[in-house]
């Protein structure tokens, strides 16, 4: 079985690859509305460094609210030249029904369900797979109302994404 990173025996281990093990995380630090748009526009916070010719595992919890059965929360990812992804958002379906949706993609946007605002905060965990190839940058979680609505939907404080590198 493959490891990321390969260890020899001898091998003098360094901060830089000590570092290499270690997840990155980050944390929303203030909340962000959008309000009336449908457009998808990048998150401030909840932004990821990528390497070239690497795959990351990614986890992460969104807390967010808005409307019920209304706006909708779409999501999306902007990722680096020619990077491939497999990823799902856990989280409830929309049309107001008492259901999660966890649906895998690989391009384009998935929506989840908004289940009333005031701080409500649903959660959305996200799960997700990887692969840079020749070039690095960042992975930017991207996202709007799914449904225009005069009622923000909310990403709040304290959201989420790790990252760690498999290979």
């Amino acid at each position: 079985m493959a490891a990321y990173p390969s260890l020899y025996a001898g091998q003098k281990l360094t901060a830089a690859l000590l570092s290499s093990m270690q997840p990155f995380t980050v944390i929303k630090a203030a909340d962000e509305s959008v309000t009336s748009s449908t457009a998808l526009q990048d998150d401030n916070h909840l932004i990821i460094p990528l390497a070239a010719a690497s795959t990351y595992t990614i986890e992460g919890a969104l807390f967010y609210d808005g409307v019920y059965n209304a706006g909708n929360l779409k999501l999306t990812w902007s990722l680096p030249a020619l990077a491939t992804i497999l990823w799902s958002p856990n989280a409830p379906a929309t049309g107001g029904a008492a259901a999660y949706a966890s649906n895998g993609t690989t391009a384009g946007n998935l929506t989840v369900g908004t289940y009333g605002t005031g701080g409500t905060k649903t959660t959305a965990s996200i799960t997700a797979t990887v692969t840079t190839f020749g070039t690095a940058g960042n992975m930017t979680l991207r996202w709007a109302q799914d449904a225009s609505n005069a009622t923000a939907t909310t990403i709040y404080a304290g959201s989420w994404l790790r990252a760690l590198r498999i290979a």
